[in-house]
């Protein structure tokens, strides 16, 4: 193979090679503009980055010729072991994000639930993060939200532990809801002593920790103590939380060979997409298994050496034993890393046999599963995106969408909201608010103006724009992003914008244009009125383009507007509660930041701080301080900003 660089380039970059060091460390390869394209580890530094440059070279890689065709530059960091060569290619990844990289988008870790012994009235709840200070007893990790969601609703409805809040449970003087409905005890007004409450938490560990043997009986018991005190209310409550727990057991499926924990791995690829399955293995239980699709030309082993290294990299719980599918390169240094990280030994098999076996088969299976549905939805996905790029004439398949919304109250707190699908699918890493800065009043459009141009000043700049640019409106706000597109400098035919109109019932008398026709066979709400569906305006055409109600297109373009309506909303109610709080304390002495999150944390809001007692105030506040809060809010007007900020917003677009 030809190298696709210049003689003087390749020369100027193996002069500057030759002065790496032989030791550990990590490379990234730059292109023209100095932004990071590939990312890589090595024993030796200076070895591994020459063997790239070598005019002969190539290692087989689809991707080694392209990216040849953008290097030019290459800098290294030394590291002193090859563990912490791993982790630090892993962190630069995450930072960059290289073109040529794998990029584990997922990196959290798993949820726990965590059951707070520690307080006088524990409650079980979520947790993520491993760096949150436990405040009692974990369980876990569970491989998604739907099964530890699944297994708290258990535990709410077989226990009937607290599910409020602190400042709620100390707020509280008359039993919830939840109380009425039999799934909680009510501790906060007194209707369970602490002892009784106490058995209830034991119950919960029990069942957490599967000790069916131990939990039944201890049931058991106490029905039978229910009933021989003629309480046979409670015995019959009882007996059927029995009867529901046994169900519950029965249907979990058992890893034969033993309670050890265990990340079982799948793997199958086909024309550069590649499925990972995770099995996990809890105590001897199969949990929910969790896929992720990878877009990539790495060979099979190296594209799982490459997401096992990011995976682990996350604070994830680590289990005894991780089961691969074949021999991978780092499989002794990820065996190293993740023993100093539980503290134990951890093994990391390739060869098994038995009921090891099984599982790895089992991963393998479902992961070849998941490739084919994926193939299937990837080649639905493309069929949609064409058939959106012949409808709205756009110049390319429209593979990166943003969709831009704005949200105010009578020109207040305006703000607006941009979200992006790639490939059909919401890109949460490409979700953006903004604060309208030079927009005062009420006017949507110019607000729309601002934000359509910001974003595309900063796309220029970093080279990171979309295919198609959505905003919420119609003509009126699709010309007004145009002329930001305009001043920002936007390349013909680079990016394509267009607007999409809420649907609307509009006088039959109307002239609709090409809508008529359709309309007629749609009433609206009465004789007199017709329903125009979306519409999508069109910078060169007078009349919008309507898509069948019920084409995948039309559904598409809905979602992701209606993505856009809910971040711009949620941002803007966020920022009226924050003023909120602000405008009723921000004037009292004494009354800081540090003390208005603390009063908002002990009462929950702005109302009901303003109806606390002065004693209730002391509980949070110095003496004084309390004294002159309680005397600003018996001010006529005290807190009177904040009454404007309880209007519901609202998201335009006709």
């Amino acid at each position: 193979m030809a190298l696709t660089m210049t003689p003087e380039t390749r020369q100027a970059l193996l002069d500057k090679v030759a002065l790496f060091p032989t030791g550990p460390g990590v490379y990234t390869f730059l292109d023209a503009k100095a932004r990071v394209v590939y990312v890589g580890k090595a024993k030796s530094l200076r070895n591994r980055v020459r063997s790239y440059l070598r005019e002969d070279h190539h290692d087989g890689r689809r991707f080694y010729e392209h990216l040849l065709k953008t290097l030019d530059d290459v800098t290294f960091v030394a590291t002193t072991s090859e563990k912490e060569a791993l982790l630090l290619e892993n962190t630069l990844i995450k930072r960059h994000r290289p073109r040529w990289n794998i990029k584990l988008n997922d990196d959290k870790s798993f949820l726990q639930i965590e059951v707070t012994t520690q307080g006088p009235w524990p409650m079980a709840r979520l947790v993520r993060t491993t760096h949150r200070e436990k405040q009692g007893q974990r369980f876990g990790p569970y491989s998604s939200a739907r099964a530890v969601r699944e297994t708290l609703r258990h535990i709410k409805r077989f226990f009937p532990l607290r599910t409020c809040s602190d400042a709620e449970l100390r707020q509280r003087t008359r039993p919830c809801i939840e109380h009425e409905m039999g799934r909680c005890a009510a501790p906060c007004v007194g209707r369970i002593t602490p002892e009784d409450y106490g058995e209830l938490v034991e119950d919960v560990l029990l069942f957490l920790r599967g000790k069916d043997e131990t939990l039944l009986p201890r049931l058991d018991e106490k029905m039978r103590d229910h009933s021989k005190a003629m309480r046979y209310e409670q015995a019959a409550r009882v007996r059927d939380q029995i009867r529901a727990i046994e169900r519950t057991l029965e249907v979990q499926r058992v890893a034969r060979h033993g309670a050890l924990d265990q990340d079982v791995f799948g793997l199958a690829a086909h024309d550069g997409l590649v499925v990972v399955l995770l099995l996990p293995v809890r105590e001897g239980h199969v949990t929910e298994p969790r896929t992720y699709e990878l877009r990539t030309d790495l060979p099979p082993s190296e594209a799982l050496n490459a997401f096992l290294g990011q995976f682990y990299a996350a604070e994830r719980y680590v289990p005894h034993e991780v089961l691969l599918p074949f021999e991978v390169e780092d499989r002794a240094l990820l065996e190293e890393l993740l023993s100093e990280r539980r503290g134990a030994r951890v093994e990391v098999k390739v060869e098994v046999r038995g009921d090891r076996r099984g599982l790895c088969e089992l991963a393998q299976k479902n992961a070849a599963l998941a490739l084919e549905t994926g193939e299937e939805k990837k080649l639905a996905t493309r069929e949609m995106l064409e058939g959106l790029q012949e409808a709205l004439r756009l110049p390319r398949i429209p593979w990166v969408i943003e969709c831009f919304d704005v949200s105010t109250i009578q020109g207040s707190f305006t703000v607006a909201s941009k979200v992006r699908f790639v490939e059909g699918s919401p890109d949460p890493g490409g979700y953006r608010t903004y604060r309208v800065r030079t927009v005062e009043g009420q006017d949507d459009f110019a607000a729309m103006e601002e934000v359509v141009e910001r974003r595309l000043a900063a796309g220029l700049e970093r080279g990171d724009l979309p295919d198609l640019i959505v905003v919420d409106g119609g003509a009126a706000q699709l010309g007004r992003a145009l002329a930001a597109a305009h001043r920002a400098g936007l390349p013909p035919q680079r990016t394509a914008i267009v607007g999409l109109a809420k649907a609307r019932y509009v006088p039959r008398g109307d002239d609709l244009g090409e809508q008529a026709a359709p309309l007629q066979e749609q009433g609206g709400q009465d004789e007199d009125t017709l329903r125009a569906f979306e519409r999508v305006y069109l910078p060169d055409r007078h009349e919008p383009v309507v898509l069948e109600p019920a084409s995948l297109e039309c559904r598409f373009l809905a979602r992701v507007r209606d993505a856009a309506h809910r971040a711009a909303i949620r941002f803007h109610r966020e920022l009226r509660r924050k003023s909120a709080l602000r405008s009723g304390l921000e004037e009292v002495p004494g009354v800081g930041k540090k003390r208005r999150r603390e009063l908002l944390a002990r009462f929950g809001s702005l109302r009901r701080i303003r109806e606390a007692t002065y004693e209730e105030l002391c509980a949070v506040l110095p003496a004084h301080v309390a004294r002159d809060l309680r005397a600003f809010f018996a001010q006529p007007d005290a807190g009177a900003a904040s009454s404007e900020a309880a209007a519901e917003p609202r998201s335009d677009a006709p």
